[in-house]
């Protein structure tokens, strides 16, 4: 990989530039840096990045308001900000320490569809709340080290596949939190929800349900159905574990589905708007346009320039392992 200078705005993604510190990126791949110092940013519109942000915060205090809510991080925690997330304040105070990393979510989406099962939970999480679980220090540590060896990586100008080893060192991160998620709460370690138990049942369920009937069946309603319980009831478990509504889960997750068969050239747009039940193309456009920012043309135009345009085998038939 030849090498190429770093552009400013790049790195800094959501933060203030002066804070960006020990910097590693491919061009509109993935990146990782570490942030230290304060700042305060208010954005004069929503600020949604393309990228998927995952922050360990290590010392200090992050205060995000995102989607209109104010959210409070503190040492040991770590933020997960999807894409989808529209964020319009941010504010770190002089004492802040954190390790970042945002990557082009075409690369979280290939870990899921392509890469060994992880908790069955864990996509959920990561694709639709904001974390905020205390990690333990040995955890905290551990993340760092990954995070460490991501931007060593990242900067390596001489390694004849600097690109796959970089994805090679992001996926052992996610697969580290995922095993710390498993550690907390797939082995039965006690929560504040006392229906724990029965509330992962159900999630388990209707993840497996959704992954089954994405395509034509976007009905809050039909799942519950499915699961024998009431619609409040479904969303409320579901909100309570991902902190935003069962909507904008099942919507998400139509929406990956939509860029997964895009990557399918022999599929067209029509066919794709077609099998997702979209009344006409027009509409299916408008619906992957919020949720990703680009249209299904422009998306797949996309896929083309990145390392991630290989056809994956199971995108039409994704089961409930690659889910997890």
């Amino acid at each position: 990989m030849s090498e190429k200078p770093i552009r400013k705005a790049r790195p800094a993604i959501i933060f203030g530039q002066k804070c960006v510190k020990n910097v590693g990126y491919i061009d509109d791949y993935i990146f990782a840096c570490e942030i230290v110092g304060g700042d305060h940013i208010t954005y004069s519109k929503p600020r949604r990045t393309k990228y998927h942000l995952v922050i360990l915060v290590l010392d200090g205090t992050l205060r995000i308001i995102i989607n209109g809510n104010e959210h409070i991080f503190t040492k040991n925690t770590y933020v997960n900000l999807p894409t989808w997330a529209d964020i319009y304040e941010i504010e770190y105070d002089d004492d802040f320490k954190a390790m970042t990393t945002a990557t082009d979510k075409a690369v979280v989406e290939d870990i899921f569809r392509n890469r060994n099962p992880l908790p069955p939970d864990f996509r959920m999480k990561l694709n639709h709340s904001y974390g905020g679980d205390i990690l333990a220090e040995d955890d905290v540590k551990r993340l760092c080290k990954d995070i460490r060896n991501l931007i060593e990586a990242l900067n390596d100008k001489k390694h004849h596949f600097a690109e796959e080893l970089c994805y090679s060192y992001f996926y052992i991160l996610i697969t580290d939190m995922a095993d710390m998620m498993w550690e907390r709460y797939g082995k039965g370690i006690p929560t504040k929800h006392p229906d724990m138990r029965r509330s992962e049942s159900i999630i388990k369920e209707f993840v497996g349900l959704l992954q089954k009937h994405i395509e034509t069946h976007t009905d809050v309603g039909f799942y519950a159905e499915k699961l024998c319980i009431s619609k409040q009831y479904l969303s409320l478990i579901v909100k309570e574990r991902t902190m935003v509504s069962i909507g904008t889960v099942i919507s998400s997750l139509r929406a990956e589905v939509a860029a997964g068969l895009l990557r399918d050239p022999d599929l067209s747009i029509q066919q794709i708007a077609n099998r997702l039940s979209f009344s006409d193309q027009s509409s299916f456009g408008k619906f992957f346009k919020k949720h990703t920012g680009l249209s299904p043309l422009k998306y797949r135009q996309n896929l083309r320039k990145t390392l991630l345009t290989l056809r994956p085998k199971e995108v039409l038939s994704p089961d409930v392992r690659n889910l997890g």
